[in-house]
């Protein structure tokens, strides 16, 4: 089972924080999840608008692990569906009181490896001995991953609208054009032309360089 899929609860710096818990039979599948928020704001009296990017939001994944308490898989060792769950409860939703939080999580699977946490899980129990007593289950299981701030940061300031970005005209480009691509509004382009002191911004002139400044400088 070195290969199987594993859930590792680690502290915000990464370092494990308990014991692991390892799937015994892998996903047939994992289902990923990406959403790009867009601000659908429309004026009114139009029919329509070119919605205005937000953010990309935090992907999010669902599992769906079995469990079985026949020892099929363990090598005759039949090990109770409770304690499994546990196990699964103990790595993911125990609070962990260092951090006074259930930890993060290091989901890894072959070259599958994403920091996370956990949304939600469901138990189904599938099968059961003469007793009543479950020896099968499935446990579906959604996660959000989490991206490291100092990262996230650096991602979101390379395309900032507070930054100054440089941009070569091109044939066929026009100012307020470039100004939306910027800064999502055109209604900047007056104080762009004037930063860099064009004399008729209606033509510019294909390789010129145009400067534009973050717009609290403005």
């Amino acid at each position: 089972m070195p290969f199987n899929l594993k859930i590792i609860p680690v502290s915000p710096q990464g370092i494990p924080m308990g014991v692991p818990f390892l799937a015994m039979f892998n996903p047939e599948s994992v289902a990923i999840k990406e959403d790009v928020e867009y601000n659908p704001h429309c004026t009114t009296g139009e029919t329509g608008s070119d919605p205005a990017f937000v953010r990309i939001k935090a992907r999010t994944f669902t599992l769906e692990l079995t469990i079985d308490g026949t020892g099929v898989n363990t090598n005759g060792v039949k090990i109770p569906i409770p304690v499994q769950i546990a196990l699964f409860r103990a790595a993911t939703t125990e609070l962990k009181g260092i951090i006074h939080r259930p930890a993060y999580l290091l989901v890894q699977y072959g070259t599958f490896i994403v920091r996370c946490i956990l949304n939600s899980s469901t138990v189904t129990y599938t099968m059961f001995d003469k007793f009543g007593l479950p020896i099968r289950a499935k446990i579906s299981a959604s996660f959000t991953e989490v991206v490291d701030n100092v990262f996230s940061k650096i991602v979101g300031m390379l395309s900032s609208p507070d930054l100054t970005h440089v941009r070569a005209v091109k044939e066929g480009d026009s100012l307020p054009l470039l100004v939306h691509q910027i800064y999502q509004d055109q209604r900047y382009y007056l104080q762009v032309a004037r930063v860099n002191r064009l004399k008729n911004f209606r033509r510019l002139t294909a390789g010129t360089t145009l400067f534009f400044p973050p717009i609290a400088d403005q």
